[in-house]
């Protein structure tokens, strides 16, 4: 083995440990990764608003830009869309 791919080797290493200690202290902190898609109560803690009133956000999304995508009976709701969605709302009211 060369000098270069021992140090290779030592960096994983050592990069993996970090990794798993990251995720120790993110864990103990509470936090948890978001998921890609939320149902509609998820939404609405996010929001920390109602159920109902976030149903009537999704009914309007064609008129609010809500970021509902509707398939059938089931509504999700897009995270990374929400959350650009509500800094879109801050900048507004400011």
């Amino acid at each position: 083995m060369s000098m270069e791919e021992a140090l290779e080797k030592i960096l994983d290493k050592r990069d993996e440990k970090l990794l798993i200690e990251i995720e120790k202290l993110l864990n103990s902190h509470g936090y948890k990764e978001a998921p890609r898609f939320l149902k509609v109560p998820e939404a609405a803690e996010i929001l920390r608003i109602g159920k109902t009133a976030t149903y009537e956000l999704c009914r309007q999304s064609e008129h609010n830009g809500f970021p509902a995508i509707k398939e059938g009976q089931k509504i999700r709701i897009p995270y990374n869309a929400l959350m650009n969605w509500i800094d879109q709302q801050s900048r507004q009211a400011n």
